[in-house]
């Protein structure tokens, strides 16, 4: 526990990402535990993960709302802090959003964490999109909004729990539904058109 604890406070205050898999090298190195011809690190993980992919729901108007997204037109991607890209795509798959996405950028694939720029711009590369052209969505001021912003993005900040500071950066529209952001983006979106 003390190697993830050790982990977790490294990450946010470099805003470094150290994967599950890394973790677990590490304590079982440090035990003496090792198993010939088992990937325990990536076992372990699957199996911590495993509750977390087997419960995960949708908010309900996630389905409809990236519906309408793709089918005005818009290019969606996720970019997520976590421990595990394996369990971030298993739950994608899982909740058959892949069709919706044209890619997913995890902390722990690029072992960097929102809010530094390095991660935003994997996935606007990807989509061959400028930052002037994206929107980025989420629930966090410091990780999201921040990150987004300083990147020339505009941001949609989804109220889904308390917020986690009052200072800046304000984000350019505040929402408590992910459906909300459709009718933001359009508008958006025909006002640069114009």
């Amino acid at each position: 526990m003390r190697m993830f604890d050790d982990a977790s406070y490294r990450a946010d205050l470099y805003k470094i990402e150290i994967p599950m898999e890394e973790i677990l090298s590490k304590a079982l190195r440090k035990s003496g535990l090792q198993v010939l011809g088992i990937d325990l690190p990536t076992t372990a993980t699957v199996e911590f993960y495993r509750p977390e992919i087997e419960s995960w729901q949708l908010y309900p108007d996630t389905i409809e709302t990236l519906t309408q997204l793709t089918t005005d037109g818009y290019m969606l991607g996720v970019v997520s802090n976590t421990k595990s890209d394996w369990a971030v795509r298993a739950i994608i798959e899982r909740r058959d959003l892949g069709k919706f996405l044209k890619t997913i950028v995890t902390s722990a694939a690029l072992k960097i964490r929102k809010p530094r720029p390095e991660i935003f711009s994997q996935a606007m590369n990807v989509l061959n999109v400028k930052p002037r052209d994206a929107v980025f969505i989420g629930d966090s001021i410091q990780a999201d909004v921040a990150g987004s912003k300083n990147m020339g993005m505009r941001s949609i900040h989804v109220l889904r729990k308390p917020i986690e500071s009052t200072m800046p950066p304000e984000p350019d529209a505040t929402v408590t539904t992910l459906g909300e952001s459709v009718q933001i983006i359009n508008k958006w979106n025909s006002e640069s058109s114009a």
